[in-house]
């Protein structure tokens, strides 16, 4: 394979974080959600929030592209500046996170009771109150720390992996992303451990349970998605496409299904660690595997479709960016539509509506955004700091001279 970026998966990047950015807008804006019995909630609620966590399909992309950058770059000789490259971009994106969970991103709303619990910007934008958020938000998860953790842990099973031969790679990947899979309902009687902890003030045993069991991308079992995102990008880059199609596929149609049939025996739920979440992530990890094997495959060499979905790939180059800021545009709209229309998000057709109306303004701040590189932007300064590493990218294009002549892919 030519060492250059997979457009499809540009392409998918940027389509998952629209849907992110919809249902998040629509899920975080209905003002009568407590109004839903969550005993046995509306199927398109348990549908939205089912979609809302699309930050799964990045976890898989961020180590598939990772892995294979890792591969291109040891293809004639182990570089232990490629191991330590995978380890600081994990600890990048922790750093992120509590960024995101403390300041910028979305709350936890206790839904039955409709009372959110804010981040620093939406207390200031929603309450006028430059107020920090409670202690406790250190310990909720995010799609962030769990690529964070994937990228570390990846950094070292591919550094054991180096000289193996092709299919034991393909074998460790497969049999432990599947266990971890199979065996995350441990989750289920562990979790009660991450509420005693923070109960008790424990912080540091509270801190390693909001990476392991806390909602919403808990390495149980989340830790699987990157094993199989690490499995296909290996196999793109060793060319193996007959065993994507005969052995990857069928394992995803394995855990969709599973996933599936164990959804249809439990209540609907949100975000509960219980069995229908448990059964929820096997389906999603099936969905996903599928869609990233069915995206590459039917987009590989559709270059003028491509070129054609330039707007989706806009929301892929600077997806890091848009996810950390999309909170932010959020309530500065739903602070124009207040002031206009009070009662707008009264039924969940105008709160889709709204986040419609968010997808249409980020299209517009990308178009003339892209006129002058995504200056400024966080993937403008990541690239420049890992250019001093030593880590070219091929995800900007200000790098001069050097883009598109590097061979790394990396988010």
């Amino acid at each position: 394979m030519k060492n250059k970026r997979i457009e499809s998966f540009d392409i998918l990047r940027g389509i998952s974080l629209m849907f992110i950015i919809l249902l998040h807008s629509a899920i975080y804006n209905y003002a009568n959600i407590h109004q839903i019995d969550f005993s046995n909630p509306p199927i398109i609620i348990v549908l939205m929030s089912f979609m809302a966590l699309w930050g799964g399909i990045f976890i898989v992309l961020s180590t598939l592209v990772n892995a294979l950058m890792f591969s291109r770059r040891t293809k004639d000789k182990k570089n232990f500046k490629i191991f330590s490259h995978l380890s600081i971009i994990g600890v990048s994106y922790l750093f992120l996170h509590y960024i995101l969970n403390m300041f910028l991103g979305r709350w936890n709303v206790d839904f039955v009771n409709n009372t959110p619990d804010m981040t620093f910007i939406a207390n200031i934008l929603r309450n006028v109150q430059s107020l920090f958020p409670p202690i406790t938000k250190l310990f909720e998860g995010s799609s962030l720390s769990t690529i964070g953790l994937n990228l570390i842990i990846l950094s070292g099973i591919l550094f054991f992996f180096y000289k193996k031969k092709i299919i034991k790679k393909y074998l460790y990947l497969g049999v432990i992303g599947s266990s971890i899979m199979l065996l995350s309902f441990v989750r289920i009687f562990l979790y009660g451990y991450l509420t005693q902890a923070i109960e008790s003030h424990n912080y540091l045993l509270s801190t390693f349970y909001s990476f392991t069991l806390a909602n919403p991308y808990p390495l149980l079992p989340y830790l699987a998605y990157g094993f199989f995102g690490a499995l296909i990008g290996l196999m793109i880059f060793d060319n193996k496409r007959k065993s994507l199609k005969r052995i990857v596929a069928p394992i995803g149609s394995f855990f969709m299904l599973y996933g599936l049939s164990g959804m249809m025996s439990f209540e609907k739920t949100i975000s509960t660690p219980d069995w229908f979440w448990y059964f929820k992530t096997n389906f999603e990890l099936g969905a996903f595997i599928l869609l990233l094997i069915f995206t590459f495959f039917f987009l590989e060499n559709k270059t003028k479709l491509i070129g054609k979905l330039s707007f989706i790939k806009r929301f892929s180059r600077v997806s890091l960016s848009v996810y950390m800021l999309e909170t932010f545009l959020s309530e500065i709209v739903r602070l124009v539509l207040n002031a206009f229309y009070p009662m707008w998000n009264q039924t969940i057709n105008n709160c889709l509506l709204f986040g419609g109306l968010n997808i249409l303004i980020w299209i517009i701040i990308l178009f003339y955004w892209e006129k002058v590189n995504f200056k400024y932007s966080l993937e403008y300064f990541w690239v420049k700091f890992f250019g001093r590493l030593g880590k070219k990218s091929t995800k900007m294009k200000y790098l001069g001279s050097n883009a598109g002549k590097e061979e790394t892919v990396e988010e």
